[in-house]
């Protein structure tokens, strides 16, 4: 593993999961200090990576990290609770969005539906392949999850923090068809 995966990893732990391992408090959204997570970085790893390194990897995952003015984020993927801001207008929300998960857990999300387990929110995704790429994070086989989002969307709200990426609190059942199984 790389040093930018390494580094990418911390700062996904510290925003998303333990932001006190590092002394940091989030604010309602989810916001830390840019300059408070860049010292945390350096200071657990005891100065193994430089200041630029860390400030590169926030910057260049614009998918997964927010930097607004001198507070920085994670978009997503949250164990503790976070305001994600305004949900989607029904016009907003693309027909379809899709999830990828395993086929082993297709038969408990055809009874319960998607539930974000110990996250905040449920990831659905934009494209097939993205769904597949977060799929294919546990082992397979894996399935592609297809949810009619526009119908969901009049009922729950729907979340976009990132430009491939929508949060839902619960997706149930009655929204959710199997697009594809990739064994």
């Amino acid at each position: 593993m790389g040093r930018k995966v390494r580094i990418s990893k911390l700062i996904s732990l510290l925003l998303r999961h333990k932001p006190d391992m590092g002394g940091l408090t989030p604010d309602e959204r989810g916001f830390v200090p840019l300059n408070d997570l860049v010292e945390a970085v350096i200071r657990i790893h005891g100065g193994y990576y430089t200041r630029d390194e860390v400030l590169d990897v926030i910057f260049s995952d614009t998918e997964r990290f927010e930097v607004s003015g001198d507070l920085v984020r994670a978009r997503y993927g949250h164990s503790f609770p976070v305001n994600p801001g305004d949900p989607l207008k029904l016009p907003e929300v693309p027909e379809a969005l899709y999830h990828g998960t395993t086929l082993e857990a297709l038969p408990r999300i055809r009874r319960e539906g998607l539930l974000p387990m110990s996250r905040e929110f449920v990831h659905l995704s934009l494209t097939k392949q993205r769904a597949l790429e977060v799929a294919k994070r546990r082992k397979g086989p894996h399935v592609i999850l297809k949810i009619r989002a526009k119908e969901l969307a009049k009922k729950v709200p729907i979340y976009r923090p990132s430009r491939l990426t929508f949060l839902v609190r619960r997706v149930p059942p009655e929204h959710i068809e199997v697009e594809e199984v990739i064994r």
